[in-house]
């Protein structure tokens, strides 16, 4: 995989596909918003065909070929040692599955969001392609607000239940 970095400032990895993607992808976009990108194949070839649907010069015989090659370049990455790691609790392992394979974890702790603005936030991944399963956003929601709160705005208490006092 190409150092993000290095393709930033070189442009797409070289290769026997760099062109036909640079002239598929770079008409409208940097190579920085390709670059970001840690998808897995789904969701590169979902993300292909929206980008044919919208106007991308792709023929169809390099479809799958540049579908490999974003996902030999652009496919998910490891989590290392050195980058943002989900905050532990519960719903950590939903929020993993539903948004680390599209970018890292430093993404979601650079946020600081209310309630409404994490919905909005996960309703545009969904529609982006991450897989957000409708039993699952609740619980992605929680997760999210509790541990990435809106600035100035602390994680709500545990709720507890309240027990009768005897005077």
């Amino acid at each position: 995989m190409a150092p993000a970095g290095r393709a930033q400032q070189d442009g797409l990895p070289p290769g026997p596909l760099q062109q036909k993607a640079q002239r598929a992808c770079l008409g409208c976009h940097t190579v920085a918003i390709i670059v970001q990108q840690q998808l897995d194949r789904h969701v590169w070839t979902k993300e292909m065909d929206k980008m044919i649907r919208w106007g991308a010069p792709v023929a169809p015989e390099d479809r799958e070929a540049l579908i490999d090659y974003f996902v030999q370049h652009y496919g998910p990455r490891p989590e290392s040692s050195t980058e943002a790691k989900l905050a532990p609790g519960p719903g950590a392992a939903k929020v993993r599955a539903a948004c680390l394979g599209c970018h890292g974890a430093g993404v979601i702790a650079e946020q600081h969001l209310d309630q409404a603005g994490w919905e909005g936030a996960v309703d545009k991944m969904a529609r982006w392609g991450a897989t957000v399963r409708a039993e699952d956003r609740a619980a992605i929601l929680k997760y999210l607000t509790r541990h990435y709160p809106a600035e100035g705005e602390t994680a709500p208490p545990a709720k507890h239940k309240q027990v009768p006092r005897a005077f």
